[in-house]
């Protein structure tokens, strides 16, 4: 048997006076620290205490109900904010990220920095060119 083997048997052997000595340790820890900090638990728990007692348990006052007449609701069509452009228009050179681990050609990169601009390898310069509308 190996000594990795062994620890896990003597584990699984004595798992219960394991979990005891790990809650009792627990427990002692938590009371050590009970005590040390006695002062600032009972001050926060009278703040707690006054911060509930405050709080009215019911309203003093009555509560009138007063009925409105019910408001005319008229239809209101929404307006488009955009509306597709109905003819040709252009599109500005720019940067676009290419997908599936495809990269820019040489040409786009020395076009790229030529402008100042780096491309990274997932990038390519897009040149200006007028889209159609459908």
């Amino acid at each position: 048997m190996s000594e990795n083997n062994k620890f896990i048997s003597w584990v699984k052997a004595h798992k219960t006076e394991l979990i005891i000595a790990g809650v009792s340790a627990t427990a002692i820890i938590g009371i050590i620290l009970g005590l040390k900090n006695k002062d600032a638990i009972k001050e926060l728990w009278d703040a707690l205490e006054n911060s509930l007692s405050k709080t009215p348990d019911k309203i003093s006052e009555p509560v009138t109900i007063v009925q409105t007449a019910q408001p005319v609701l008229e239809e209101v069509t929404p307006v488009r904010l955009y509306t597709s452009p109905q003819g040709p228009f252009d599109v500005c050179q720019h940067i676009r990220n290419l997908s599936g681990g495809r990269h820019h050609s040489i040409e786009k990169a020395a076009e790229a920095a030529a402008l100042g601009i780096t491309l990274l390898p997932n990038q390519t310069l897009v040149d200006t060119y007028t889209k159609c509308a459908a």
